[in-house]
């Protein structure tokens, strides 16, 4: 697991007093996470977010007052923990990555499932705060990607990246000549790649900017990307605004 200069501060948000205790038993053992309160419902669960600001939250869907989705909505972006939805349901799994969820807990698991997750959800950690540090100071963006590969390890300059577009729990990354498949997410490598050079067009497509040489409009409020190689990709109106804004900067 990777190392973090601090202990996980982590919230419980479920309504199942079993399902809480379990947890926390699981989590006894690990040595990167400091357990820093539970709560019975969505509502309490939302105020506690709020107050202590933790770094991981496990979160149950289904709950009384506010549901797990809910909870996640009802904080700011900016001052959103790293989620982990838990639950005994599986039709919720799609929803759960479209709000960027770090995972997404089956009920039940074991001791070497939830190592999986916190491994998710500590890389997570570990791009926000070099990110935030880039920010304060130095830059600290990513230059290449490093991709595991069967036949080893590739390193992918961002400057030969076209586009990345997220497939289940992987991305595809586009380069001038290449495609190749890695387990992050999109939300991942936007936080560490340099918005002055990649822009997102859709909840699963992140593009590189100087890439983009047009634009063709759909219906809907929806366009066509045109990309220097021919590639044509949907900007979703979603995120229309924010992509002229950033084209112009």
């Amino acid at each position: 697991m990777p190392p973090l200069q601090s202990p996980i501060r982590t919230l419980i948000i479920d309504d199942e007093p079993h399902a809480r205790r379990y947890l926390r038993e699981l989590l006894d053992g690990e040595t990167d996470v400091v357990i820093v309160g539970e709560a019975l419902s969505g509502l309490e669960g939302r105020d506690l977010v709020r107050n202590l600001s933790p770094d991981l939250v496990f979160l149950d869907i289904q709950m009384p007052g506010l549901d797990g989705f809910e909870v996640v909505e009802q904080i700011e972006p900016k001052n959103r923990p790293i989620f982990i939805f838990v639950t005994g349901y599986s039709e919720y799994a799609v929803k759960a990555f479209e709000v960027e969820a770090a995972d997404y807990l089956r009920k039940p698991f074991d001791k070497e499932r939830l190592s999986i997750s916190l491994d998710r959800a500590i890389r997570r950690l570990s791009t926000r705060n070099t990110v935030s540090r880039g920010e304060a100071g130095a830059n600290h963006w990513l230059t290449r990607l490093t991709i595991k590969e069967k036949d080893g390890i590739v390193f992918v300059p961002v400057e030969q990246i076209l586009w990345i577009e997220a497939a289940n729990k992987y991305v595809v990354v586009h380069t001038t000549n290449h495609e190749h498949l890695a387990r992050q997410t999109i939300q991942s490598l936007e936080d560490a790649l340099d918005p002055k050079q990649f822009v997102r067009i859709h909840r699963s497509i992140l593009v590189r900017k100087a890439a983009v040489r047009g634009l063709h409009p759909l219906f809907h409020g929806d366009y066509i990307v045109k990309l220097a190689n021919g590639a044509e990709l949907t900007l979703s109106r979603n995120f229309r605004e924010s992509f002229f804004n950033q084209m112009s900067r």
